[in-house]
């Protein structure tokens, strides 16, 4: 009973080193998908019109 005892909580103790691990990933993650986003759709810049000007 000891035993399964011991096993039970090196698991849980296994379970919240990962989940910490995790959670610091996370962070990371979100912030290379949002500069991969960026990447993706540059900012437009404004463009310069073809064809004649009317002069005032």
């Amino acid at each position: 009973m000891r035993a399964l005892l011991l096993t039970n909580k090196d698991i849980l103790l296994q379970l919240e080193k990962a989940e910490r691990k995790l959670s610091k990933h996370d962070e990371d993650i979100i912030l290379i998908f949002q500069y991969l986003k960026k990447l993706i759709t540059p900012p437009q810049l404004p463009r310069q019109r073809i064809g004649f000007r009317k002069e005032d």
